[in-house]
């Protein structure tokens, strides 16, 4: 008689990490023409913020915020917004807090909403422009986009990576 033995749960499926780059291409370079970062280094950064596209904020109607940088909701933000505990950094140890992020309507107002922080923020003038993978990295965190100490390493990996070069359009 055959086993009955149970068989493990199945893994979720890893997500598609070269459509997540196509989804996202042609608001990165809209993006880097306002900035002058290139388009592969805002994708990257979209990648490390929402694990490839697997975790994108969603409200409690499970609505996506499409707000793939993880950007918070400021005093002067009046769209939509949702809240939920995250996880912050503070003197390079962990710390659970409650934050308020932006929502937006698409991917693409995400990414003119980014364009727009980099280039009116005064502390984020040194990252724009950036043309190399670790200069960019470094200068965004330095200028405090992320509390996690190793935030710019992991993001120059991405950037360098194989994945998103193997995703992203040729014309890159």
């Amino acid at each position: 008689m055959p086993s009955c033995r149970a068989r493990p749960a199945a893994p979720d499926p890893a997500p598609d990490r070269a459509q997540f780059v196509a989804d996202l291409w042609p608001h990165a370079e809209a993006a880097s023409a306002a900035t002058g970062i290139p388009a592969h280094f805002l994708v990257a950064q979209a990648a490390l913020e929402t694990g490839w596209g697997e975790k994108v904020l969603k409200n409690a109607q499970g609505m996506s915020s499409y707000n793939v940088f993880n950007l918070k909701a400021g005093s002067r933000w009046d769209g939509p917004t949702l809240s939920l505990p995250v996880r912050e950094y503070a003197e390079g140890a962990p710390v659970t807090e409650h934050a308020t992020f932006r929502m937006y309507g698409s991917y693409a107002d995400a990414f003119a909403d980014y364009a727009r922080l980099l280039t009116q923020a005064p502390r984020y003038a040194a990252v724009l422009g950036q043309r190399e993978a670790a200069d960019f990295a470094r200068t965004l965190h330095q200028a405090g986009f992320a509390t996690d100490p190793g935030y710019a390493a992991k993001l120059e990996r991405i950037i360098t990576g194989p994945t998103l070069r193997q995703g992203a359009p040729a014309t890159s």
